[in-house]
């Protein structure tokens, strides 16, 4: 016959198992959620990069005269058949 006292140990010890595996998947789980927060990051990164880079090309071509002539008569300073003389 088996003492009580291997009864409340094997007890703890499938406890304690149990506990572990939850522990283990807990964690499993918390790496994908990490790593598929890392992909989204990425995701945009790679998308603000790009939108910077229009940004700087939008920046360039703003420092062309055409552009600003054009902006100019876009707002109405400067009507159709009338002659832009900027400095």
């Amino acid at each position: 016959m088996e003492r009580p006292v291997y009864r409340v140990l094997h007890l703890i010890f499938a406890l304690g198992s149990l506990h572990l595996l939850g522990l283990v998947g807990l964690e499993a789980k918390r790496f994908i959620d990490l790593r598929h927060e890392r992909a989204l990051t990425q995701t945009q990164i790679a998308s603000l990069k790009d939108r910077a880079a229009a940004l700087q090309a939008d920046i360039a071509a703003a420092q062309t005269r055409e552009y600003r002539e054009a902006m100019v008569r876009r707002m109405g300073y400067v009507k159709k058949d009338e002659v832009l003389n900027a400095r």
